[in-house]
């Protein structure tokens, strides 16, 4: 093996492009000599301290931190404690990594179970999904155990099912808002829509969602992104104002009519 190489040469050895080791020149963290033509020369001392830096690199330890850690005139609990840290890090960012592979899969099935999705609602799906911790937090917080797990211990199909739900919902009220908010449609369609939601809710639930004060609804409304333009948001207000105007909760998820019956399906005539 040759003493010296040019950088070209090292570069070849290395794998390392010519440009990163330029980088790691200035960075302090290579120091290769240089002849009077100024052209650089590298060492097998420098390619020990390069096997150092891509190997801390591989620790996932920044460009700072290898310089710090490089400085060291030997390693003992600093590195120790160092090393945890990272270890710590790492895993933070595994699990974001772990919530962003999880995301990717429910919009690949979202999208391949629709054939297209339109941008309000492609982009509504993702910042709820993003919000979804917050909102379990609000939910156990303000409404009961149950409907925390009910709604965010769901299984494979049951996320699908709920995804697929939500997206029929939104495109039925952007559809309906053309018209009135009181057609026998749009009763069906939100008594529909009320019924599924209630078969996550428990009694306790729809009991403290009662007794919410007006800054826990607008809490809730910060973490619940809805895809509709103002005229949209006007209609679903009205429709559900006279919705629940002519129908009142009841126990374990259910809805009744003075005159009619409602379930998770819709209503019916009694």
């Amino acid at each position: 093996m040759k003493e010296t190489y040019f950088i070209g040469e090292f570069s070849k050895l290395t794998g390392i492009p010519v440009r990163t080791l330029h980088y790691y020149e200035e960075r302090g963290l290579l120091k290769p000599q240089r002849q009077e033509s100024g052209h650089r020369v590298y060492k097998t001392e420098d390619m020990v301290e390069l096997q150092k830096i891509l190997t801390l690199k591989s620790l996932g330890f920044t460009l700072t931190q290898i310089d710090e850690l490089l400085k060291l005139a030997k390693y003992d609990q600093t590195l120790v404690e160092m090393l945890k840290m990272q270890q710590q890090e790492l895993k933070v960012k595994l699990g974001r990594i772990e919530e962003s592979l999880e995301l990717i899969g429910r919009m690949t099935a979202i999208v391949q179970a629709e054939g297209h999705l339109e941008h309000s609602l492609l982009f509504s799906l993702i910042r709820n999904m993003n919000l979804e911790d917050l909102q379990r937090e609000w939910v156990g917080n303000h409404l009961s155990e149950f409907t925390e797990q009910t709604l965010f211990d769901r299984s494979a199909e049951a996320v699908k099912k709920m995804d697929a739900e939500t997206i029929r919902f939104f495109r039925d009220v952007k559809r309906l808002s053309e018209g009135p908010s009181d057609s026998h449609e749009a009763e069906t369609v939100i008594g529909g829509y009320v019924g599924w939601v209630m078969t996550y809710i428990d009694q306790k639930a729809i009991d403290n969602f009662r007794k919410l004060d007006e800054e826990h609804y607008n809490e809730l409304d910060h973490l619940v992104e809805m895809p509709f333009n103002e005229r949209e948001s006007i209609w679903l207000e009205k429709a559900m104002e006279h919705y629940f105007s002519k129908y009142r909760l009841i126990e374990q998820g259910k809805l009744k009519l003075k005159s009619n019956e409602c379930t998770s399906d819709g209503c019916s005539m009694a």
